[in-house]
């Protein structure tokens, strides 16, 4: 009997399955034969069980193996079965959203064919792309996976319009900067007044986001945490990069539009190199401390 409490309350803590089961009945079983062993040589019973259980050392690896195996294999089983069909709306949304842009496209290629002006182009794309594009957003948001739950449809509409309104104001910014008589205080004025606002209303939206995983997401992200806890030594660490790396990208397209609009796209891209190697270094530099 003090054999079973005693198993029992070493494995409290572990996920139930029929594997550890069998595992602490075969526990139970060795521990109570040698108990019994060591009572026969005269030894007496509480000091015989002391003993067995120190002979036995340290067995709850071999039990935390069982519960990760066994978590593993139902992730995979709930990953296999949970595909959720598109839904009919869904499904024509998404043909009319990408049949817009890449009508939008064509228009463009050919209004820059006959007038050769690329900012006539960017106007006739910009209505077939700032809708379309805020069409998608609300679609994939309030749309059911595999892995995610559906958001609100009214939480979706605010992710769409701010998302449109980005992409107008880009849009509209990139046209006005390739105009002749270009001026770039109108360009700057279409960035404070739609993509500033666009960009806000997005990040205050993500930093308010709940958490729409499924189950089955957020057992497999609790044993990918596991094992990125192993390997950058604590979980701070981890969350110190994540941020960190956030914040590099976020400067980096910052930057990259300050320098397109000054010194043009066509320079401006080398940004992207030096964020990269940036990225990197990053890495490395958290690895070694590891």
């Amino acid at each position: 009997m003090k054999a079973q409490v005693y198993v029992d309350r070493l494995f409290q803590d572990y996920e139930d399955t029929q594997e550890l089961r069998d595992f602490k009945e075969e526990i139970v079983a060795n521990l109570r034969e040698r108990i019994k062993e060591l009572q026969n040589k005269g030894i007496p019973e509480e000091e015989a069980f002391e003993q067995a259980v120190a002979e036995l050392g340290d067995i709850t690896q071999i039990a935390e193996e069982i519960s990760k195996q066994k978590r593993k294999e139902v992730i995979g089983q709930m990953y296999i079965h949970a595909k959720v069909p598109m839904s009919k709306y869904h499904a024509i949304g998404y043909v009319v959203a990408v049949g817009a842009i890449l009508f939008g496209l064509l228009a463009a290629l050919i209004v820059n064919a006959s007038t050769g002006e690329l900012y006539t182009a960017i106007a006739s794309l910009l209505p077939f792309t700032a809708i379309p594009v805020a069409l998608l957003v609300f679609l994939r948001l309030t749309q059911e996976t595999s892995r995610e739950l559906p958001m609100g449809w009214q939480r979706a509409a605010l992710y769409a319009v701010a998302v449109g309104a980005v992409v107008f104001g880009l849009g509209t910014a990139v046209m006005l900067y390739f105009m002749e008589a270009k001026m770039l205080e109108a360009v700057y004025g279409t960035l404070i007044a739609f993509g500033v606002p666009g960009f806000c209303l997005v990040a205050f939206l993500v930093l308010t986001e709940k958490d729409r995983n499924k189950p089955w997401v957020k057992e497999e992200e609790r044993i990918w945490a596991e094992y990125y806890g192993k390997k950058y030594g604590e979980p701070g660490r981890m969350e110190r990069r994540g941020l960190l790396s956030g914040a590099l990208w976020i400067a980096t397209v910052g930057i990259f539009m300050v320098l397109g609009f000054t010194i043009g796209f066509k320079y401006a891209w080398i940004v992207f190199l030096f964020a990269l190697a940036a990225e990197l270094l990053l890495e490395y530099r958290v690895r070694a401390k590891v």
